[in-house]
């Protein structure tokens, strides 16, 4: 049920989120003219670090991204948009999206099931299980390797019903192994600034938050 739907049929809206984001990151709606401003920000980024291999992979991703969040009623995405003196540029993104029980049952099948895939707990902390998946696609005719991170944790008083699943997209070379430094640097900022995410109090908005640090 999205939000909308949610609102006319006088349910309670789910708690706006917070979450610090990497130097350089911004958290954007789904709408196409976030999709677009996302697009070309990223070729730009991408054409000037002379990696025109990995944009129809990084512009896939991110159309797949907005057009799941649409169908699934998502909250954001967030990705890096700008960058700082010789800092690499990594075309990765992280969408939110509500996941809702079956007919109003518990998320707890789709847990068992996560967990039953090899997912662990965020580190020390429990609100999260954190699933890692790896693949190689091939898109527009290009092989590219795919890193999937998800993150699962309950929306507080939905009683197990309702989620908020974050899912980190990063592309790289098919044959990039798993302790390659960027890579690897790249999870580890992810999934620290997953941990910093807080539920704010009801009427809160994440604007309410720009002087608390990037969200």
């Amino acid at each position: 049920m999205t939000e909308s739907l949610r609102a006319a049929l006088g349910a309670d809206r789910d708690p706006e989120f917070a979450m610090l984001l990497p130097e350089g990151w911004a958290r954007l709606d789904a709408s196409d003219e976030s999709r677009d401003l996302l697009l070309a920000r990223l070729r730009e980024r991408l054409m000037a670090a002379h990696r025109p291999d990995l944009w129809a992979a990084a512009r896939a991703s991110v159309e797949r991204a907005f057009a799941g969040l649409r169908r699934s009623g998502g909250v954001a995405v967030m990705m890096q948009l700008e960058r700082e003196g010789d800092a690499p540029f990594v075309p990765a993104s992280v969408t939110a999206a509500i996941e809702t029980g079956p007919d109003g049952a518990t998320l707890d099948d789709l847990v068992a099931g996560l967990i039953a895939r090899g997912a662990t707990p965020l580190g020390e902390d429990r609100r999260f299980i954190r699933l890692e998946t790896r693949e190689v696609r091939t898109e527009e005719a290009v092989r590219i390797g795919v890193t999937t991170v998800r993150y699962l944790t309950p929306v507080p008083g939905s009683r197990r019903r309702r989620a908020l699943l974050l899912t980190a997209v990063l592309p790289h070379e098919p044959d990039t192994p798993e302790d390659d430094p960027l890579l690897a640097a790249t999870r580890f900022a992810i999934d620290a600034h997953v941990a910093t995410l807080r539920w704010l109090p009801p009427g809160s908005s994440t604007s309410d938050t720009a002087g608390a640090g990037r969200t």
